[in-house]
């Protein structure tokens, strides 16, 4: 009975049990699961280290384009530092150059010997600018400003030239023409320079000018005396028409404004250097104002040609 009872048991026994695999296997799944889980962890945090560093950027771009305070300040500075040089460049300039009308008599009764200007009887025909080129009282401007009076028969045509002084005192002389040059639209004119302080302009070269530097233009446009005009150099070696139908070669192309009454006024450079004699203007079909193309004749032309008009009246290819 015994011996019956322990078979009984013996064959009841459950099956033994590999606790070691068992543990290997739960191991292995904890194992994977940390691993997921730390890999889900690396890509997290890197996402956050980059979206950190974009912000961060974009905060650092956004901050940088802000206008700080010195930034304004300074650039404020520079705009009234250029502002006054500007002023100091006309201020030095301006006395050096001069308003020129040109002058008919239409009542004269007066001897015809008298070549003075009448205080009455006389009509304005033309206006135009022109600067001192010495202390002997010589007048550089265009040809085609004094034209009238350079062909003159009648013995009727005057030409007034206006000065203003350092002090902004207007006071006036009569020119006289003394030499004249159509192909390069250069005339000089002579005034009595007894009892005047008479300023000269500083002459500079055109031979070394570059596209795109700052230049200032002085003149009278439509009578309004000392006016002054800022522009770049636009471009170089231009060829224009001169009065006498010629080609002028190597003219200075200008944006600043250069309308009726600023021709034979100078152009000039941030020294206060002439570089050239305003001449020409595109205007705008039907307007008559300045399109922002003027041109000038290059001071370098000038020097070669002007002292021969104050000796011999004529250029130097004329005289042969």
């Amino acid at each position: 009975m015994v011996v019956a009872l322990l078979g009984c048991l013996q064959r009841s026994t459950l099956p033994p049990v590999n606790c070691s695999s068992t543990f290997s296997n739960c191991d292995s799944r904890v194992s994977t699961e940390f691993s997921n889980a730390r890999s889900r962890c690396q890509i997290s945090r890197r996402r956050t280290v980059i979206f950190t560093a974009s912000l961060l950027a974009s905060l650092l771009n956004f901050i940088s384009n802000l206008p700080s305070p010195l930034h304004a300040l300074a650039s404020q500075e520079f705009d009234e530092e250029e502002e006054d040089r500007v002023v100091r460049l006309f201020q030095e300039t301006s006395p050096s150059v001069v308003f020129i009308k040109d002058l008919e008599i239409v009542n004269n009764s007066k001897s015809s010997n008298d070549v003075s200007i009448p205080e009455e009887g006389t009509k304005i025909e033309g206006t135009g600018s022109g600067f001192i080129w010495d202390k002997f009282g010589h007048i550089v401007t265009n040809y085609h400003v004094v034209a009238k009076l350079a062909t003159d028969r009648s013995g009727r045509r005057r030409c007034e030239v206006f000065f203003v002084d350092a002090e902004g005192n207007t006071f006036s002389r009569e020119g006289k023409i003394i030499g004249f040059d159509p192909t390069y639209d250069l005339a000089v004119l002579k005034v009595d320079a007894e009892g005047s302080d008479l300023k000269p302009v500083i002459l500079g070269t055109s031979n070394n000018l570059r596209v795109g530097q700052s230049c200032f233009a002085i003149g009278n446009p439509y009578g309004f005396e000392n006016t002054l005009t800022t522009g770049v150099v636009s471009g170089l070696g231009r060829e224009i028409p001169s009065p006498n139908g010629q080609a002028i070669q190597g003219a200075i192309q200008t944006d600043a404004a250069i309308n009726a009454g600023n021709s034979g006024g100078p152009l000039i450079d941030s020294n206060g250097h002439v570089i050239g004699v305003n001449t020409a203007t595109f205007t705008r079909k039907g307007s008559g104002m300045s399109s922002g193309v003027n041109f000038a004749i290059p001071i370098d032309t000038v020097v070669r040609n002007v002292p021969y008009l104050i000796v011999y009246g004529t250029p130097y290819r004329d005289r042969y």
